[in-house]
């Protein structure tokens, strides 16, 4: 994306919709640092100068004016104090607020993508965006308010102050930083883009990382370390070259500061020495001159640098902001119907549906009925639409035509967790969170008690192997459940489908990664669960189906057999060429 202004405009748009939500603190950030600023900043140094003068004269004017300025001085520097103190407080809980309902808006919203959008992205990259959009909104608004706001409101002040006792240099401190300002901006502005390249560039190589190490298992034992190595080498020259281009437009900008700076210094200098040695103004109003200049000189000499940070705080947010604005794949229904869904039948009518990235239909006017608490098989090679046919029952993507119904309601007009609460799944290859085994048992039901827990892993034969680690069911399982066999995740998938009380249970192949000795005792186990409930089961493993009510045989998206196990093998079709080219139990791609 190269539109400059956009990316800052949405990621703003974001930003101010939750800082907004504590308007009364942010309004008192808004005006304390102006009565800070003005009693301290600039009356203080107005009236320094005038205390300045006036101890070179005392004789002249009284020792008792000078105690006046003095304590004068004394009360700007309490107000200052006391209003800065104000905005402290106010800012750093309304900012803790802030960064709190961000990082929720933000999770929620991540949440509502779909299935495919996480398939398609690279977990640590997103993780990263995550962070990094938050510690943008905090670098930002520190910035504004300790840098930008204040240097703002101060060159108002100093500005206005200068036009009243001494306008030729308070018009030449207006005309210089309006164009020096306004420059700034502007290479900074066109500078965006490469920022924006160089901080995609460093996502990649987050996401090249963690995808390497996620998958370092398989890094040693295909002995890849050096294909890896010159991967990762080429993902970091591209970091390198962005990066690169970035820092060699700031010192162009640097070089750009720099002459206004000299140029500015010369001019104010040479007004400076003509006004006093023509008579036109007194000393003390050139020191006083003085004392504004010199800190706007800090302040705006220090802008680009100032504007920088700005400019990557905002790079930085922008893939975050890429993906809030994102339309998700699947949307709930703006007007949700309540759920109706309790026994279980299923009914597919006239199906059509395609991937996005995909030339053709996968279905096409597909039709089928599952009456409630029927088992049924799903066979057929790869690319048949097994997976895709349980995928759409469970929402994870929407049709092009036709209609899949529950219980004779429309998927579709349901929320989609809602839906999601009427479905136990068991995926081929179980993930768990980096929690513990109670913890990610207990996911299939959240009100479960601790005693349905444990009674669901005995039925699962969980037990077992929980019984005998030495923390049992607090045993903490490692990230994506790295900690625990094959077999042993598996079975805690199947004993979190068990307490929950969804009508319908789809297994994916669940007992692929069993041993044989597990396998056996979980078999009465899935009998059990299955029970009272529509259940489909995604087969490879044959022998897995066989006592299912009926076996559906697909092929490119159609149903070529629909019998049971008896029946098909007596039909000498599709199913029974299958079942004897099976090598071990599984079916051959």
């Amino acid at each position: 994306m190269t539109n400059t202004v956009n990316p800052i405009r949405r990621t703003l748009h974001y930003y101010l919709k939750i800082a907004f939500l504590h308007k009364r603190m942010l309004a008192i950030n808004l005006i304390a640092p102006v009565f800070a600023i003005g009693f301290g900043d600039v009356a203080f140094r107005y009236f320094l100068a005038v205390l300045f003068t006036q101890l070179g004269n005392y004789n002249v004017i009284g020792i008792n004016n000078v105690w006046n300025t003095f304590f004068l001085l004394m009360f700007l520097i309490a107000m200052q104090v006391m209003f800065w103190r104000i905005h402290d407080y106010t800012m750093l809980k309304r900012q803790a607020k802030t960064l709190r309902d961000l990082e929720r808006f933000v999770f929620s919203k991540m949440q509502q993508h779909s299935y495919r959008f996480y398939s398609d992205n690279f977990a640590g990259s997103l993780v990263t965006q995550f962070s990094r959009f938050l510690k943008s909104y905090e670098i930002l608004e520190d910035t504004f308010f300790f840098e930008l706001f204040s240097a703002t409101i101060f060159l108002i002040f100093a500005i206005i102050v200068l036009f009243f006792i001494a306008p030729v240099l308070g018009i030449a401190l207006l005309t210089w930083a309006v164009l020096f300002i306004g420059l700034i901006a502007w290479l900074t502005v066109k500078k965006f883009p490469i920022t924006r390249g160089a901080t995609a560039a460093d996502s990649r190589v987050t996401a090249n990382i963690a995808d390497s190490v996620t998958n370092m298992l398989n890094v040693k034992i295909f002995a890849r370390k050096s294909f890896e190595s010159r991967r990762f080498e080429s993902t970091s020259e591209d970091r390198y070259q962005k990066r690169w281009k970035s820092w060699k437009y700031d010192a162009h900008i640097r070089n750009v500061r720099w002459i206004f700076v000299v140029v500015f210094l010369f001019v104010y200098l040479y007004l400076s020495i003509n006004l006093v040695t023509t008579g036109k103004v007194h000393i003390s109003v050139v020191l006083a001159a003085q004392l504004y200049i010199m800190q706007i000189y800090n302040q705006l000499f220090n802008l680009n640098r100032t504007i920088q940070k700005v400019e990557l705080a905002f790079a930085d947010a922008s893939e975050m902001t890429d993906i809030l604005d994102l339309t998700p794949e699947v949307l709930d229904p703006i007007n949700p119907e309540k759920i109706a869904m309790h026994e279980g039948s299923i009914a597919f009518n006239n199906v059509g549906f395609s991937y996005a990235d995909s030339s053709g239909e996968v279905f096409t006017n597909f039709n089928l009925k599952i009456p409630a608490g029927q088992k049924v098989g799903l066979v057929g090679h790869s690319g048949s639409g097994k997976s895709t046919l349980t995928r759409m029952i469970m929402r994870f993507a929407d049709l092009d035509t036709g209609s899949i119904t529950i219980d004779n309601q429309n998927i579709a007009k349901v929320k989609q967790d809602d839906l999601r609460g009427q479905l136990a799944f068991v995926p081929q290859e179980p993930i768990l969170f980096h929690r513990s085994l109670l913890e990610n048992i207990r996911y299939g039901r959240e009100d479960a008690s601790d005693q349905e827990v444990y009674d669901s892993a005995k039925l699962a034969h969980a037990s077992e192997f929980i019984d005998d680690m030495p923390e049992k069911y607090h045993t903490l399982v490692g990230e994506r459940g790295i900690k625990l066999s094959g077999g042993e995740k598996q079975r805690v998938a199947i004993a979190r489908a068990m307490l929950s009380k969804a009508p319908i249970l789809i297994l994916d192949e669940a007992t692929s990664a069993l041993d044989s000795k597990s396998e056996k005792f979980i078999t009465t186990a899935l009998d059990n669960l299955m029970k009272n409930r529509t259940t489909i089961v995604v087969a490879h493993r044959l022998s897995t189906i066989r006592k299912m009510d009926r076996i559906l045989v697909m092929k490119n998206g159609t149903i070529v057999e629909d019998g049971d196990h008896k029946a098909l093998i007596a039909k000498k079709g599709e199913y029974a060429e299958l079942w004897d080219h099976q090598t071990g139990g599984f079916l051959e791609d």
